[in-house]
């Protein structure tokens, strides 16, 4: 894996790709800065989504293409809503896991990683629990996860690492990134490349997958 590029992003939680371009939720304590953003692959603001009324603490976020799935903190739930920040429905996770940080999807599931009970969850678009994966072994802090299709990627916060493992839980590799940013945070695959938020610089990063 080779470092590509970085640009600065203030308070990057979450992130996700269409392939064209990146979506990125920010929050901060101040619900006035609870918001999914559009980037283009240079940072440059495509548009701004305030989702303060849904929920001040955005983290993890996914699209599968026509929608954006992301997790909100406050009320422990996943919304789903159009491009335009239309809310379309909401799956409530606190009984699977209450303390939810990544969200990706499949394009059939969505998957989640969960740091209460340091576990991937794979459910479906209505919120039924399909499987659970314990990764504590791995990284106790879990903060995201993506999936090219084929395999899962995590970013640890324990060890400043990512993870690529199978869709059953065994490892593939581990790459530290610790050099580059000590808060990290989501992470996304636009298929070709991964991107990853940093908090303790306010950065976005651009990775390759080899």
């Amino acid at each position: 894996m080779v470092f590509i590029q970085s640009f600065a992003f203030t308070t990057p939680n979450g992130i996700t790709s269409d392939g064209k371009y990146l979506w990125v939720t920010q929050r901060q304590i101040d619900p006035a800065l609870a918001n999914v953003i559009q980037l283009d692959k240079f940072g440059n603001i495509i548009q701004t989504i305030d989702v303060s009324a849904i929920d001040t603490r955005p983290e993890g976020i996914i699209t599968d293409g026509k929608y954006l799935w992301w997790y909100g903190e406050t009320n422990d739930s996943i919304y789903q809503m159009d491009k335009f920040g239309n809310l379309i429905s909401t799956i409530n996770v606190a009984a699977i896991e209450a303390w939810t940080c990544g969200l990706t999807t499949d394009r059939k599931y969505l998957w989640f990683v969960g740091n209460q009970n340091d576990s991937i969850y794979q459910i479906d678009k209505f919120g039924n629990l399909i499987s659970t994966i314990n990764v504590g072994a791995i990284d106790g802090n879990m903060q995201g996860i993506t999936t090219d299709e084929k395999y899962l990627w995590l970013m640890g916060g324990s060890n400043d690492s990512i993870y690529q493992m199978d869709k059953f839980g065994n490892l593939i590799s581990t790459i530290n990134v610790g050099a580059i940013d000590t808060g990290v945070f989501g992470i996304a695959s636009d298929g070709k490349y991964l991107w990853w938020c940093g908090r303790e610089n306010n950065i976005i990063v651009q990775w390759s997958k080899i």
